[in-house]
C-alpha cells in the first residue's frame, strides 16, 4: 500500500510527465498481457493509480490528458506488422503483438469515448463520481473531434471489421457501438450506407466470441438508425445471413444469441420487412438451427423460441392494419409455427407412423412447403431423448397459455389439428408412441398450466378432444386408449371431465340425459353417466384392455359420491355373476375381474392418502372399500366345494390382503374369522383322512381346540380342497396376524400347515 504521504509526493513526480504517461498508461488498461502480469506481480495498476487513488482525481487526469490519450491512440492504429518493431522479430510472432496492440486500443477507445462523452451517470469506471469535473466540457468537444477524425481516417474501421482476428473484429464491434451511443451525428448521409452495410450484414460473423459485442452494435444501429434498411438490399445484405446464422444454431453462441434474438425482432423496422413471409423464414430458421446435444443449449433456444413467438402475436399491429389482417396474421402463425413445427415434432419426432397418421388425408399446401425437405427428415429420424420432449413439452404449453391470455381464438387451428391427431391415432390400432405423446402433452399441461391455476385447457383443449375421441376410445380395446381417458380425469377430476365431455360438448357425444345446470342437475347428470356408460364398459369380461378400464374406473371415483360409486359397482359385478356350479357363488371370469379391481383399489388407497397427504379423505382407509356383498361373497366362495378356480383364490385373497407384511385387509373382522375359519375346516378334513392314527388323533385335537365341525362328503376330492386352503393362505399369510383374540384359530392353522408340510400324510 502506498501511504498518503507518498500518494502526494508521487504525484508532485509525476506533474511533468504525466501527459507523456497517461496514453501507455490508459491503453496498458485494455492490454490483457499487461493486465496478467500486474496480476501475477500483485503491482498496483501503475503508479498513476496510487498518485491518483480517488475516481474524481483519475477522472480529472482523464481529462487533463485528453489529447495526449488520443494521439497515443491513433499512432498504435497507423501500426502495421511491418512497422510494429525494429528488432528482428519472427511474423508470427509480429502479427501476435499487432492484433493484441490494435485490439486493446480499440477497446482503450471505445472505453475513453464512453467515459468523456457519456452522461455523468453512464461513465464506465466512474459511476461514483457525482460532479461534473472542471473543464469535462473541453475534453468533450475534443474526444469528439478526435472521434470523427478516427472514424474518416480510418474509414469508418471497415477493414479493422474486416480482419482475421476475432480479437480486432470484436473490438471494432465496440468501438462502433461507443460511436453510435455517443456520436450519431458521425452517422450522416454520405456514409450510411455503407456503415448500414457492414453492422447490419454482421451475422456472417462465424467466431462466437465476436457475438457478444456483434450483437451490441447491431441492436443500437438498428435502433437509432432504423431508416438505414432502406438503404440496402434487405434480403441480400441482412436477412439472408441472417437466415444462414440462424440455421447454423448461432454458430455456437447459444447463451448470447438466442436472448438477443427477440430484441432483434424489436429493433427491425416493419416498414423494411414483410409481416407473415419474414416471420415464417424466421422462425423456420431458427428451428432448423436448434440443437440437442447440450441442455443449457436447448433451455436458451425454447426460451428464446417462446418469447420471440409470444412477441410476434403480441406486435402483430405492427405489420398489420385492422383487426382481420391481425387475426390472419396470427392464425398463420400459429399454424405453420405452432402447430406445423412444434407440435409436429413433439407429436411425431422419431416415428415414421406417428408422421403419416398426421398427414393422413391432407393436402400439403404451399405453407406447408415452408418446411423444408431436410426438416422432415430429420423429424422422422431423430429419436429424440425424453429430457428434449419434456423441455420442448414446457415451452409448447407456456406458448400456448401465452397465446390464450392474447387472443384465445387462434388457438383453434391447432385445437383442430390435435383432434384430427387424436381421432387418427385411436383409429390405428397398435399406433402406442402417438398416444403416448398426446398423453405426455396432457401431463405437462397439468405441470405448466393446471397446477398453476389455469383451467382453460380442459374447456378449450382436452374436453373438446375427449369428446370427439371418446366413442373411438370406448369401441377400441386399447389399454394406451384408455389410458388417454384415465390421466384426463386424473388431471382435471372426474366430474369435470364428465361435464366437458358428455354435457358441454353433446355435439360430438350423444346424450339423452337432462341437464338443468343447476349442482343437483349436474350431480345426476354425473352419477347417470356413471352407472349408465362407464361401468358396463369398464366392467365388461376380460380383454386386452381391462387392467386399463379398471383404472379408469377407479380413477373415476369421486370424493363426494365416492360411497354411492362404489357400492354401485360392486353390485353391479355381483348382481350379474353366478356360478353353473354353484348357485349364488361367483362365476370365474367376475370374481378375476373383482380381484384385479381390489388389487387396484388397494394401491388407489395408497395414492389417495399419500395425494391428500391424509387418512381422513375418501377412499384412503380400507374400511371406505368395505361392502356387505364383498363380505358374503368371500364367505360364499371359501365354503364352495370342488371344482376349484384359480380366479376364486384370487378373489378371496385380494380381499384378505396379506401377501406382503402391511397390506390392509377389505373385510369386517367378522367376515375374516369367518373365512379363516373355513380356511382351517379344510385343511382338517384333509389331516383326518391320513393313513396315520396320530396324525388323526391330531386333527381330533386340533378340531376340538378350535371347536370346528369338519363334515366332508368322502366322494369328494379333499386333496382339492386343502390345495384351494393352501393357495388361498398362500397369498393371505400376513392376514393371520391381524386376528388377535383368535389365538386357538391362528394355531390351529399354523399347526395344521406344519403337520402337511412335515410330509406326513
Amino acid at each position: 500500500m502506498v501511504d498518503f504521504p507518498s500518494c502526494t509526493l508521487l504525484r508532485r513526480d509525476l506533474a511533468p510527465h504525466l501527459k507523456t504517461l497517461m496514453g501507455p498508461w490508459w491503453f496498458a488498461q485494455f492490454d490483457p498481457v499487461l493486465k496478467f502480469l500486474r496480476q501475477q506481480k500483485g503491482l498496483c495498476r501503475f503508479a498513476t493509480l496510487a498518485a491518483f487513488p480517488a475516481q474524481e482525481k483519475r477522472l480529472d487526469a482523464l481529462i487533463l490528458c485528453t489529447t495526449e490519450i488520443f494521439m497515443y491512440l491513433e499512432e498504435n492504429l497507423k501500426l502495421t506488422p511491418q512497422n510494429l518493431s525494429d528488432k528482428a522479430v519472427a511474423s508470427d510472432e509480429l502479427e501476435e503483438i499487432y492484433q493484441q496492440v490494435i485490439s486493446s486500443t480499440l477497446l482503450a477507445l471505445a472505453t475513453l469515448l464512453d467515459v468523456l462523452i457519456c452522461l455523468q451517470e453512464e461513465r464506465p469506471g466512474f459511476e461514483n463520481v457525482t460532479t461534473e469535473p472542471k473543464h469535462a466540457s473541453k475534453a468533450r468537444v475534443a474526444a469528439v473531434s478526435f472521434a470523427e477524425k478516427l472514424f474518416k481516417d480510418h474509414k469508418y474501421f471497415l477493414d479493422f471489421l474486416r480482419s482475421q482476428r476475432p480479437t480486432i473484429r470484436s473490438a471494432t464491434y465496440s468501438v462502433l457501438k461507443s460511436l453510435i451511443k455517443n456520436m450519431p451525428e458521425a452517422i450522416n448521409d454520405g456514409n450510411i450506407k455503407t456503415v448500414a452495410g457492414a453492422i447490419l450484414g454482421a451475422f456472417n460473423e462465424k467466431d462466437p466470441t465476436c457475438h457478444p459485442s456483434m450483437w451490441d452494435v447491431i441492436l443500437l444501429f438498428s435502433r437509432k438508425f432504423p431508416d438505414s434498411w432502406s438503404s440496402l438490399n434487405i434480403q441480400k445484405s441482412i436477412l439472408n445471413p441472417f437466415w444462414i446464422f440462424l440455421r447454423n444454431s448461432c454458430y455456437g453462441s447459444h447463451q448470447v444469441s438466442y436472448p438477443a434474438s427477440v430484441l432483434f425482432l424489436d429493433s427491425v423496422p416493419p416498414k423494411s420487412v414483410g409481416g407473415d413471409k419474414f416471420f415464417l423464414e424466421f422462425f423456420k430458421n431458427l428451428w432448423v438451427g436448434r440443437k440437442t446435444s447440450l441442455s443449457v443449449d436447448r433451455l436458451a433456444f425454447f426460451q428464446a423460441l417462446k418469447e420471440c413467438f409470444l412477441w410476434s402475436l403480441k406486435n402483430a399491429s405492427r405489420y398489420n392494419d385492422g383487426g382481420d389482417s391481425i387475426r390472419h396474421f396470427r392464425v398463420t402463425l400459429v399454424d405453420n409455427v405452432l402447430v406445423k413445427l412444434l407440435w409436429k415434432d413433439f407429436l411425431a419426432a422419431g416415428s415414421s407412423k406417428a408422421n403419416d397418421i398426421i398427414n393422413s388425408g391432407k393436402a400439403i399446401d404451399s405453407s406447408e412447403e415452408n418446411v423444408s425437405h431436410n426438416m422432415k427428415v430429420d423429424m422422422l429420424n431423430t429419436k429424440y431423448p425424453m429430457p428434449y420432449l419434456q423441455e420442448l413439452g414446457k415451452c409448447f404449453v407456456e406458448i400456448l397459455l401465452g397465446t390464450y391470455m392474447l387472443d384465445n381464438d387462434v388457438l383453434s387451428v391447432f385445437i383442430e389439428e390435435l383432434e384430427d391427431n387424436c381421432v387418427g391415432a385411436l383409429q390405428q390400432a397398435g399406433n402406442v408412441d402417438i398416444v403416448e405423446r398426446i398423453i405426455l402433452f396432457m401431463l405437462l399441461l397439468e405441470k405448466h398450466a393446471v397446477l398453476k391455476g389455469a383451467i382453460w385447457p380442459l374447456a378449450y383443449i382436452v374436453g373438446p378432444m375427449l369428446a370427439k375421441s371418446f366413442s373411438i376410445i370406448r369401441s377400441s380395446d386399447s389399454p394406451e386408449n384408455v389410458r388417454l381417458l384415465s390421466v384426463a380425469v386424473s388431471i382435471f377430476g372426474p366430474r369435470m371431465i364428465v361435464q366437458e365431455v358428455f354435457i358441454k360438448n353433446r355435439g360430438h357425444y350423444s346424450s339423452k340425459l337432462s341437464y338443468d345446470g343447476d349442482k343437483v342437475g349436474e350431480a345426476d347428470d354425473f352419477m347417470q353417466i356413471f352407472k349408465n356408460i362407464f361401468v358396463p364398459w369398464c366392467l365388461q369380461s376380460n380383454s386386452c384392455s381391462t387392467s386399463a378400464r379398471l383404472d379408469l374406473l377407479l380413477a373415476l371415483l369421486d370424493d363426494e359420491y365416492f360411497s354411492e360409486q362404489w357400492s354401485f359397482i360392486i353390485t353391479y359385478v355381483i348382481d350379474r355373476s353366478s356360478s353353473e356350479f354353484q348357485p349364488g357363488l361367483l362365476d370365474a371370469d367376475h370374481a378375476a375381474t373383482l380381484a384385479m379391481l381390489l388389487e387396484k383399489a388397494r394401491d388407489e388407497s395408497m395414492k389417495r392418502k399419500v395425494k391428500d397427504d391424509s387418512s381422513h379423505g375418501q377412499g384412503c382407509n380400507a374400511e371406505d372399500w368395505h361392502h356387505e356383498y364383498l363380505e358374503s361373497s368371500a364367505i360364499a366362495v371359501s365354503r364352495s366345494l370342488p371344482p376349484f378356480s384359480t380366479s376364486h383364490v384370487q378373489f378371496i385373497c385380494s380381499l384378505l390382503g396379506g401377501l406382503t407384511e402391511g397390506r390392509s385387509s377389505f373385510l369386517s373382522r367378522n367376515a375374516l374369522i369367518l373365512i379363516y375359519e373355513e380356511i382351517f375346516r379344510k385343511l382338517l378334513s384333509f389331516i383326518q383322512v391320513s393313513p396315520f392314527f396320530w396324525v388323526q388323533n391330531t386333527a381330533s385335537m386340533l378340531n376340538n381346540d378350535a371347536k370346528i365341525c369338519v363334515e366332508f362328503d368322502s366322494s369328494l376330492n379333499i386333496v382339492e380342497i386343502a390345495q384351494f386352503a393352501l393357495e388361498i393362505l398362500d397369498g393371505s399369510f400376513f392376514g393371520l396376524k391381524t386376528l388377535d383374540g383368535e389365538s386357538g384359530l391362528v394355531s390351529g392353522i399354523l399347526s395344521a400347515i406344519f403337520i402337511i408340510e412335515w410330509g406326513a400324510i
